[in-house]
């Protein structure tokens, strides 16, 4: 089975693999081009390369696949100030499915949105004659599930309902993207996907394909205040692009992270390939902000939330535990000299200090225990 499952997630390589030559090969205008800006400002921060760390709310759009591996209820929200007057807006939800009790599998569903608006933009004639102003809006809404087939591998789809309305003229088109993870082990994960499959967005008699592009990527944990992230994209149309990302967490409240990618330097300096942000994490929640350059065409200006439902009782049952535990070895620290190591480590205060507050009663031997009449 474990076999099985590993060619599974092959498969979904080795289905990268063959469309990167067909992907490269076609021509022709892209539609709905905004389903490539990135999401989240933790995801951009790192240069866009998430798709193997998508195990929260950001995997509806990033990798469905994560669903898998959710620990919880979650809630994504972000604002983007994007170049000139547009700006990107994206809400996600997700939430772990019941499993019978014992199961080895997991499985988790999710909605995500996301809302690109122009503002207003001047409209003229062929004479340079003004006719007012003009709006439009790009929208993709979608719906997500992903499922663990053991601890190791999980694979999701979603599917998109994508709209886009230019002045009074709309366009409607579906698509699916395809996704796996794959956790070799602790700290390495590899994930694959393929977005944007679906049919042409028209606009009156004009067709234009989707963003269709491949991506392969890994997350490695170097240790618990660093993990760098590798990506690469071979989209349908346009050049292959790699980016890579890493975080430093040295405190659990922050988290500061860089990142680089080689899409955005077409006509742009080398600077605009960096990306950096950071995290505050409090109260189980995540508040992040990311900077990512464009030249003469401007900055794009992140800042968006994971909420995560539920972890304020986790971090209360954890004190709990934790607490448990530090009072448990204290009492038993007399007797055992590696429980009292272990309850140094526990501890935030030295050893003699928990003991006078939890004082020790010696343990009464079987001879004191028994009633004096019936000593013998």
């Amino acid at each position: 089975m474990k076999r099985f499952l590993i060619a599974v997630f092959s498969g979904l390589v080795w289905l990268n693999f063959c469309l990167v030559p067909s992907l490269q090969a076609s021509s022709g205008k892209e539609g709905a081009s905004f389903l490539d800006i990135p999401v989240g400002a933790g995801p951009a921060a790192l240069g866009s390369a998430y798709t193997a760390l998508a195990t929260d709310a950001y995997a509806p759009t990033w990798n469905p696949g994560g669903l898998g591996f959710l620990k919880g209820n979650e809630m994504s929200g972000q604002h983007l100030s994007y170049l000139d007057s547009i700006n990107d807006e994206y809400f996600s939800i997700v939430h772990p499915l019941a499993e019978p009790s014992g199961s080895a599998t997991h499985s988790g569903i999710g909605f995500s949105m996301q809302y690109l608006t122009s503002g207003d933009i001047p409209q003229t004639d062929g004479s340079d004659n003004s006719l007012g102003q003009f709006s439009s809006h790009w929208g993709s809404y979608n719906v997500s599930y992903g499922r663990s087939l053991n601890e190791s591998l999980s694979l999701g789809l979603t599917g998109k309902w994508i709209n886009a309305e230019i002045a009074d003229v709309s366009a409607n088109a579906f698509a699916v993207d395809l996704g796996g993870l794959y956790k070799f082990n602790e700290r390495l994960n590899l994930a694959a996907t393929l977005t944007n499959m679906g049919s042409k967005l028209t606009f009156l008699s004009s067709s234009d394909s989707l963003p269709l592009a491949a991506h392969l990527g890994f997350a490695y944990e170097l240790n618990t205040d660093w993990t760098v992230t590798t990506e690469g994209v071979f989209p349908q149309n346009g050049l292959n692009s790699f980016h890579i990302g890493a975080q430093w967490q040295p405190l659990e409240a922050i988290s500061l992270r860089l990142g680089y990618k080689t899409d955005t330097l077409s006509g742009l300096s080398a600077l605009a390939g960096f990306t950096a942000g950071i995290g505050i994490h409090a109260w189980g929640q995540e508040f992040a902000y990311a900077w990512s350059p464009y030249g003469d065409l401007g900055n794009a200006q992140y800042f968006s939330v994971i909420i995560h439902f539920g972890a304020a009782q986790e971090n209360r049952r954890n004190l709990i535990q934790y607490k448990a535990i530090k009072i448990h070895r204290t009492a038993r620290q007399e007797d055992d000299p590696d429980d009292q190591q272990l309850s140094e480590l526990l501890s935030d205060e030295p050893v003699h200090m928990a003991q006078t507050e939890h004082p020790i009663k010696p343990n009464p031997s079987l001879h004191e225990r028994v009633r004096p009449d019936m000593r013998q």
